[in-house]
């Protein structure tokens, strides 16, 4: 008999019956009640989900905040690389040995030693960069490591060279002047 109760004419069960019988266990007058508080609450939910997209986007189209003391980490990688790339021009010439072929050590300048980059064609260019800052036009013994960590590492003496011209004597003209005596 209860069974027809929550059925209707064509023998399907209608939603309202079938939240009355959900609620059985609570008594009549609180049906009304517990159904409100449950619309309420799915309002609120979705309303919530909306707002929250709606604050994202607005967030989203805001550029970034940075913290002040990580201030310093907010550097763009493809402007440093670039100018690192542009000091590193002043380097004219390298050499993994003692010497430089075709020119002539003038002054010794420091060792130099840089690290942490990706591969070591960066660790080179950081390298000639860190020279070129301190007044190097040339560089001797370059090394290159991969450290444990899967960096890079390189080091290198800084030097100012100048190249070596033909002697006079061959009818070449030199760059440097001429010695006075």
């Amino acid at each position: 008999m209860t069974a027809l109760a929550y059925t209707t004419v064509s023998g399907l069960p209608t939603p309202a019956l079938e939240v009355n019988r959900w609620l059985e266990w609570l008594p009549e007058a609180y049906h009304s009640w517990v159904l409100w508080g449950v619309i309420v609450l799915l309002a609120l939910v979705v309303l919530r989900s909306v707002c929250c997209r709606v604050v994202r986007r607005i967030r989203r189209r805001r550029p970034p905040r940075i913290h002040p003391r990580l201030e310093k980490y907010n550097v763009d990688r493809a402007q440093l690389d670039r100018q690192r790339r542009e000091r590193a021009a002043a380097i004219v010439t390298t050499s993994t040995g003692n010497r430089l072929a075709g020119f002539r050590i003038v002054r010794q300048i420091e060792a130099v030693f840089v690290e942490g980059y990706r591969s070591p064609e960066e660790a080179l260019v950081g390298l000639k960069a860190a020279a070129a800052e301190r007044g190097a036009n040339a560089l001797l013994n370059v090394k290159t490591e991969r450290t444990a960590a899967g960096r890079c590492t390189a080091s290198a003496d800084a030097v100012v060279a100048t190249p070596i011209t033909a002697s006079p004597a061959s009818g070449a003209s030199s760059a440097l002047p001429p010695a006075s005596d």
